[in-house]
């Protein structure tokens, strides 16, 4: 019967290469790789000879349901492997799962080093409760949003990616929208030249400009949001009158009625009447 195993991959230290790995590796017929030249580094390591086809993100829509069909016709295990850590976790492999899945085909994880995980474990908050973003807009307005968003969602800790080429722009918008909060930034994980910054946003980005090699590798960024203060609410927009209206309307009343209910509540005449004209163009389609 065919399979499909999710195979972890060290996320820089090959010592963290596991026997489940191994034997995974060794029991597929195919091996569905982010990239075939870093998946052949793997099988040479451990001396496995096995055939790859290419499965990366911008290819993964139109290899999944040719590798699936193979599975079945040939029936073949198959092995998904990314480049660094878990297939799927900001990295391809979720069309290939899925479409594993609604083919009857049955998965299996190998689980292995996480980058998230990892830097999680030696952040030093409390991440009982956290949210993994992966990597954030690009563009100022969007990552501002996003930032907010993050901030108004009350989790209390947040996990980020960043590209080193990046990584001191988000810190520095990081302490705009956050301030107060404390980093945990972790560079080459598991690495040779692994390094872990903590502290302030402000404190963090000092770090980051006295380091050279700044600019290589690949960034994990905690956050903790827990010492700020809860957000302001945003006004509606729509006045008590206005409010009164619409929840009235949804239980199916008519406006009319439903202006007169506002009056008798106490709303002044005047916020009744500009609820009732706005909502009445809703209806008639002019705003």
């Amino acid at each position: 019967m065919p399979k499909l195993y999710v195979v972890a991959t060290p996320i820089g230290n090959l010592d963290d290469l596991s026997p489940r790995m191994r034997d995974a590796i060794a029991a597929c017929d195919l091996i569905a790789a982010e990239d075939t030249r870093v998946t052949m580094k793997l099988l040479n390591h451990w001396d496995i000879k096995r055939p790859l086809v290419s499965c990366h993100r911008h290819n993964e829509g139109d290899v999944s349901p040719r590798i699936v069909e193979r599975m079945l016709t040939e029936d073949l295990t198959v092995a998904l492997t990314c480049d660094a850590g878990t297939p799927g976790i900001s990295d391809p492999g979720t069309l290939l799962v899925r479409a594993c899945w609604e083919a009857g085909i049955p998965v299996e994880p190998i689980p292995g080093p996480s980058a998230v995980v990892t830097a999680l474990s030696v952040s030093g908050f409390d991440a009982r409760e956290f949210a993994f973003y992966g990597f954030l807009p690009r563009e100022r307005k969007p990552l501002r949003e996003k930032l907010d968003a993050i901030r108004r969602s009350g989790i209390p800790v947040a996990v980020l990616y960043e590209s080193p080429h990046r990584i001191m722009e988000l810190v520095e918008r990081i302490g705009e929208a956050w301030p107060g909060c404390a980093l945990c930034l972790c560079s080459d994980l598991t690495k040779k030249f692994e390094r872990v910054y903590r502290g302030a946003p402000e404190a963090v980005l000092a770090e980051l400009a006295a380091n050279p090699g700044a600019e290589k590798g690949e960034y994990c960024l905690v956050a903790d949001l827990s010492p700020l203060p809860p957000p302001e609410e945003k006004p509606t927009g729509l006045s008590a009158a206005a409010r009164m209206l619409a929840a009235m309307l949804d239980v199916d009343m008519d406006l009319d009625d439903a202006a007169s209910a506002a009056l008798a509540a106490g709303c002044p005449r005047n916020e009744v009447y500009r609820a009732r004209l706005r909502i009445r163009k809703l209806f008639d389609g002019e705003e």
